[in-house]
């Protein structure tokens, strides 16, 4: 990777501040990284599926997500 970039910006006080710019490689990715292609049978494909509807749309969170009581 080569050196940061870096851009002059103002911050609210009008005074002039080096941020950070882009630090992404241009171009696209070699591989496609496609998530059915990971999985190799039909079972799995559908016990990661439900596992993500599950993790979106019910009531029932789990892992860092998960509350003592609801909001």
């Amino acid at each position: 990777m080569e050196e940061y970039r870096y851009d002059e910006k103002e911050d609210f006080a009008g005074r002039k501040v080096k941020v950070l710019g882009a630090t992404f490689e241009e171009g696209k990715p070699a591989d496609r990284g496609d998530w059915r292609e990971k999985l190799a049978t039909r079972d799995e494909r559908l016990g990661y599926i439900r596992s993500a509807m599950r993790y979106w749309y019910s009531a029932d969170w789990y892992g860092s997500e998960k509350r003592k009581q609801e909001a």
